[in-house]
């Protein structure tokens, strides 16, 4: 049978949920109208058990009607018909996504044996080390985040402050704050003006010109080596707790 649509259109309908034999089905009988399986099949040239098989599919879906007037013969729904589906198929869609929202909070509270377990994460490269640092934003929500960041003129040869100005604001907006220990310089002067704005507070430390970040939230330690390209995430409640009382011996 001649294509009907060209090869970009028929996609569409396989983005919908239809198969390569039903789609064929559907378009023959646009095309010529009340057929029968044995008429499908002479237009089609596919067999006959499996145009039964599909044809049922689409009665199914709604995409066919049957009549018995003459024998068993499909009609072909109205093109509209498949807009309606698809609109059913995002609303199921939404309705089983809200559920899952509803359910996760469920899921996370099972007690597990691990939980006391320590988790160890590697990233090596640059961009990885970015994933670790969507994920310390994905993690990290109404919380105090510390960080010994140590030189801010060699992370920012690494980052650039447009980087860091959109993490500091995606992390303000999960409605977390932070301290921060940097290495006294220029630049260092410089970002606590913007402390207000990222809901942080930072503190100068005079020969502390660290070439590794550090980062302490939640139950997790974040270690960064931007010059090596190497991140270590670990979740410890005690190395955590450990590394806080490390910042706060600083801090004051």
């Amino acid at each position: 049978m001649k294509e009907i649509l060209a090869e970009k259109e028929i996609k569409i309908l396989h983005e919908i949920g239809l198969n390569k034999i039903q789609i064929q089905l559907y378009l023959a009988s646009l095309k010529h109208g009340l057929l029968s399986v044995l008429e499908l099949s002479k237009l089609t040239k596919i067999n006959r058990q499996q145009i039964y098989q599909e044809a049922e599919k689409l009665v199914e879906l709604g995409l066919y009607d049957i009549t018995r007037k003459q024998g068993r013969k499909y009609i072909p729904a109205a093109p509209s018909k498949l807009a309606s589906i698809n609109k059913l198929k995002i609303t199921k869609l939404e309705e089983t996504l809200l559920a899952l929202n509803k359910l996760i909070p469920a899921l996370e509270n099972i007690p597990s044996k691990n939980k006391n377990k320590v988790i160890t994460k590697y990233y090596e490269g640059l961009d990885k080390i970015k994933e670790a640092y969507e994920s310390e934003l994905k993690t990290s929500h109404n919380s105090e985040g510390l960080s010994f960041a140590g030189s801010l003129d060699h992370i920012y040869d690494y980052f650039s402050h447009s980087y860091w100005d959109k993490f500091n604001k995606k992390y303000v907006a999960a409605k977390n704050n932070s301290k921060m220990l940097v290495h006294y310089s220029e630049l260092a002067k410089s970002a606590v003006k913007d402390d207000l704005k990222y809901k942080r507070e930072t503190r100068y430390i005079s020969n502390f010109p660290l070439k590794v970040n550090i980062d302490i939230f939640n139950n997790t330690v974040l270690i960064v080596s931007f010059e090596e390209e190497f991140a270590i995430w670990i979740e410890s409640p005690v190395l955590a707790s450990s590394y806080r009382i490390l910042f706060y011996s600083l801090w004051e």
